[in-house]
């Protein structure tokens, strides 16, 4: 008899099994193995990016880089190196879920520079198009006016003119399969000039692709610099205020300025107001006279 509901359970466990297996939502993204460092013990020809790609990437994106409906397909331009290297680099892949939106530090992976440097080796071999990861060299040739007057006309609209990001509408890219619609714009302040120059060339979430035509690599040199620059600005004009641009600058004037005249206005009509009447030499007098017709 003590054996009847255990019996009895079994088949309720089991439809609740198979109930959970053929259900048609997907469920979250685990990577094969723990994510950890790979070592080179791992990989017995030697192709530690290949490793890496399969073990993190490859749920998403397949085996051969050609995409699923999870992830695009690495292979068309302007996808390759750049793009690879660019979101290893700022930590957004490999995300946990492919609906994550891929945002700056999301990643559930820190690569080191000897295996992200694999995987974009690896993924080369396998696509062979877009652009590489971009050089860039410390010194501008045109100098940071240069730079500054490249950065205010093609991306201070959206990053502000300070770095500091922005907002968006909810609207998706078009091609972009994977992550939820970006609503704000990222600031530029923390990135670095191989960042920059990449994010530049390959144009990720909504960010519009600045090909050759559009920016030489010169150029692309002067923006990354002059976007080192914004991250520690000198300030000759005054205060920093928080280097959000005009905001702050006018909130100061409103309530500095307008603080000291609501005050000052104050000041002067209290001081008319409570002014005493002049009182002339038979006022005390025809008063004393009043209070006593009056009593």
């Amino acid at each position: 008899m003590k054996l009847l509901p255990a019996v009895l359970s079994a088949p309720v466990v089991a439809a609740a099994l198979a109930g959970a297996a053929c259900t048609s939502e997907p469920g979250p993204y685990h990577p094969s193995v723990p994510p950890e460092a790979a070592s080179r013990a791992a990989a017995p020809t030697g192709d530690i990016g290949r490793v890496l790609y399969l073990r993190d990437c490859a749920w998403c994106h397949g085996g051969s880089a050609e995409g699923t409906p999870r992830a695009p397909d690495l292979r068309q331009a302007p996808r390759g190196a750049a793009d690879v290297d660019f979101v290893l680099r700022t930590r957004r892949m490999p995300l946990r879920k492919p609906e994550d939106p891929m945002r700056r530090g999301a990643a559930t992976t820190v690569y080191s520079a000897a295996d992200r440097a694999a995987i974009v080796g690896y993924l080369r071999t396998l696509t062979g198009t877009g652009p590489d990861v971009p050089a860039v060299p410390a010194t501008p040739p045109g100098g940071l006016a240069h730079g500054a007057e490249l950065y205010l006309a093609n991306c201070a609209a959206c990053h502000s003119s300070t770095g500091i990001g922005g907002t968006l509408s909810a609207a998706p890219k078009a091609g972009v399969q994977a992550g939820a619609p970006e609503t704000f714009v990222p600031p530029v302040t923390s990135s670095s000039r191989t960042e920059v120059a990449e994010a530049i060339r390959v144009g990720p979430g909504t960010m519009p692709v600045f090909g050759p035509d559009t920016l030489s690599d010169d150029d692309v040199t002067a923006v990354a610099a002059y976007v080192q620059y914004l991250r520690h600005p000198s300030d000759p004009g005054g205060l920093a205020a928080g280097h959000i641009g005009p905001v702050s600058e006018g909130a100061v004037g409103w309530v500095i300025g307008l603080g000291l005249l609501l005050a000052v206005s104050r000041w002067i009509g209290t001081r008319t107001g409570e002014e005493p009447p002049p009182v002339g030499p038979n006022e005390p007098e025809e008063a004393g006279a009043a209070e006593v017709r009056t009593g």
